[in-house]
């Protein structure tokens, strides 16, 4: 009985410790969102910017990102890529692929955002 109690009482303050992500149901908003939070990402100080700087890549890459519910991409397709070597695409390419978005999105859909990156030291 002792050790019910112990658990009901870890399994409650692990779920008011998790994080909460914001539900978003209309499909503007979410495009609009995901493209926010990949701006943010390539400002200076973003997770992206850092990597970009910290790995010499370089290039313009135009790339199709498809993420479903959770806020997970499952696939990036790059439209084109100019001013580049290709191992500073496929770097990048997998940089898109570890992001995870900071909502929800309707249980089941998958959404496709096209954006264009500039990758350079400079920026």
């Amino acid at each position: 009985m002792k050790h019910a109690f112990l658990l009901l009482f870890l399994a409650l303050g692990f779920q008011v410790a998790a994080q909460k992500r914001e539900l978003i149901q209309d499909k503007d908003a979410i495009l609009a969102r995901a493209g926010e939070e990949l701006d943010a990402a390539m400002a200076p100080g973003g997770a992206l910017y850092e990597a970009i700087n910290e790995e010499g890549l370089t290039g313009v890459m135009t790339a199709r990102i498809s993420f479903r519910d959770k806020g997970d991409v499952t696939s990036v397709f790059v439209v084109d890529y100019t001013g580049g070597d290709i191992r500073s695409q496929n770097r990048f390419k997998d940089l898109l692929h570890g992001i995870r978005f900071g909502f929800k999105t309707p249980k089941g859909k998958q959404y496709r955002l096209e954006k264009e990156f500039v990758l350079s030291l400079e920026r």
